[in-house]
């Protein structure tokens, strides 16, 4: 009992500096909260996170510390749990770091790399790094196992850092929750152009393919300044998750035909570009098929009941953790019989990544024990598929307030039929 209750005061106490860190992040504030992130180490009993790149393999890292130019060799950047930061960074690339904020030791080779990782660390003992291969969650791991055998080394222990990435880069402040509305924005309009392009399209009996309208909607996103991903599925595609149209795989888009449009961005001209992602069901006809809605149905009553689980904890203040939120939507769809139709997670991070470093709402392609915490985003996405049939997506964009929840995107209620 005691270590429950421990457990719970420590996450109370981690909402609680993720909140305040939010409130205080402004656009032109890209690198780590120092005060913050000593506030997270002291209630974890850390003695500080160590921060490692080498060649941009570890974006967590590069987006934190933000070296000035790129880097080629391994870096290392230790912010302790009381006191100033300080670096470890290769003679030749010293430059890239004149502006970051910490202690500089240099090295030359990988003697000096080792005796320069044991001053760095100094007494401590016990760590976070970005490194959790017993998690089961891919993700938490950016730092390779001889880069954590070296640490180790001196007989210091690694934790997971994923209560401080999500702390540092997944909340997304004011300017981000700005920067996230404009792109929210700009999907919908994209998603009203596309749409209105199909119908034109089919009504003058115009062909008109999957390929076409992703190459449409692609030179809309150059001309908003949007940079994100675009998957238009038609038919038997729609089957197949994540389906991207080529040339060699599209499909016509004819009256009669079940078009699912799934669209994700982030502002390019922004100091903090959080992404959107936008899901939408269509029908290139008159009247939708009963077959289409009792299967549009489900997915909605997955989605809306997941919000309103997640959005009941909130306002009670108390904890949810990624795979409790993922398993609301299965056991909704479950009831259905349609539970093995159901193949991915129902929800993704959503930070300057389009799949962000915070919890997921997981508990099928892992099982995602992080608490989604106040100032942080995510999606919320049911999926039914019909192998060589149909399938569909209904995704909305949800931010974790004080008290509640914000549905970000707009909530599509049935499907659109666009004739």
């Amino acid at each position: 009992m005691k270590l429950a209750i421990a457990s719970i005061a420590f996450a109370v106490v981690l909402a609680t500096q993720l909140a305040s860190a939010s409130a205080q992040q402004t656009g032109a504030a890209k690198r780590v909260d120092i005060e913050a992130v000593q506030g997270v180490l002291a209630v974890r009993s850390l003695d500080g996170w160590l921060l490692t790149d080498s060649k941009g393999k570890n974006s967590i890292a590069v987006e934190l510390v933000v070296p000035e130019a790129p880097t080629s060799r391994q870096w290392f950047y230790f912010i302790p749990s009381f006191g100033q930061p300080s670096i470890l960074v290769h003679k030749s690339e010293a430059s890239a770091f004149e502006t970051v904020p910490g202690t500089k030791i240099e090295y030359s080779g990988y003697r000096d790399l080792k005796s320069g990782l044991r001053t760095l660390l100094g007494s401590a003992k016990n760590i976070a790094m970005e490194y959790a291969p017993e998690s089961g969650i891919a993700s938490l791991t950016r730092v390779d196992s001889a880069t954590a055998a070296l640490v180790r080394k001196g007989g210091v222990t690694i934790s997971s850092s994923a209560d401080l990435v999500q702390l540092t880069k997944s909340l997304w402040g004011p300017d981000g929750r700005v920067a996230h509305y404009v792109a929210v924005h700009h999907l919908t309009k994209l998603r009203d152009e596309a749409l209105t392009f199909v119908a034109e399209r089919v009504a003058n009996d115009r062909p008109v393919s999957e390929h076409d309208v992703r190459a449409f909607l692609q030179n809309s996103y150059r001309a908003r300044g949007i940079r994100g991903t675009v998957s238009v599925a038609v038919g038997g595609n729609t089957s197949k998750p994540n389906y991207v149209p080529s040339v060699r795989s599209s499909r016509a888009i004819k009256e009669g035909s079940l078009l699912v449009l799934r669209l994700t961005g982030a502002v390019i001209d922004s100091d903090r570009p959080i992404y959107a992602s936008l899901s939408w069901v269509a029908y290139v006809g008159e009247t939708v098929p009963e077959r289409f809605q009792r299967v549009f149905k489900v997915a909605s009553s997955a989605r809306d009941t997941t919000i309103a689980f997640i959005r009941s904890r909130a306002s009670k203040r108390r904890l949810l953790k990624g795979f409790e939120a993922d398993q609301q939507a299965r056991q909704a769809v479950g009831k259905a019989g349609l539970a093995s139709r159901f193949l991915h997670r129902t929800g993704h991070s959503l930070d300057t990544s389009l799949l962000g470093d915070g919890a997921n709402l997981d508990d099928f392609e892992s099982h995602d024990t992080r608490n989604l915490v106040v100032g942080s985003g995510f999606t919320v996405g049911p999926g039914i598929y019909m192998p060589g049939d149909f399938g569909l997506q209904t995704t909305v964009d949800v931010h974790m307030v004080q008290g509640g929840v914000e549905v970000t995107t707009p909530v599509q209620t049935r499907i659109t039929p666009i004739l």
